[in-house]
């Protein structure tokens, strides 16, 4: 695969993904935040195979979706190892918990339990990857991965 980007002067920045199969992905992200994505037998056609357009929330979304923020497809015998010894789970978060209203960060999340938050769900939103500077608030839908020991340590420190 080949991704090739290229600045659009008062639009934004347009990124060429060249497929396994020949096609061409063609994605523009305006300086507004919406997105337009083109599919394309060839860069030379005069017409795309289709168009996508969305706005910035719905390519955030979108995009966590394709990241695996809540769901993250395992093939081979690998499954097998991840299932005996990691968990993946979603836990949420009340208001008598210690963690509501901190970062990350000063949550220490990993030091005190070993989970690794690697998602959060907050109403219609997910956020993938949080960054250590994002604050827990009550009601977040945590999901965390660790061993079946670290994640009941997580699940009573989100319960309080």
């Amino acid at each position: 695969m080949e991704i090739k980007s290229v600045d659009l002067p008062s639009i934004g920045k347009k990124y060429t993904v060249k497929m396994p199969k020949g096609q061409h992905l063609v994605i523009i992200i305006h300086h507004t935040g919406s997105r337009e994505i083109y599919m394309m037998n060839d860069l030379d056609d005069d017409e795309p195979l289709f168009t996508v357009e969305m706005n910035d929330e719905m390519a955030r979304k979108i995009g966590s979706i394709l990241m695996g923020a809540d769901y993250q497809p395992v093939v081979d015998e690998r499954v097998d190892i991840i299932c005996q010894n990691i968990m993946v789970e979603w836990i949420t978060l009340t208001n008598l918990s210690p963690l509501d209203n901190k970062t990350i960060k000063d949550a220490r999340i990993r030091t005190l339990t070993g989970t690794t938050i690697i998602g959060i769900q907050r109403g219609g939103t997910v956020i993938g990857s949080p960054d250590i500077t994002e604050v827990l608030r009550a009601g977040d839908i945590l999901m965390s991965i660790g061993k079946k020991e670290q994640i009941k340590k997580l699940q009573a420190l989100c319960k309080g």
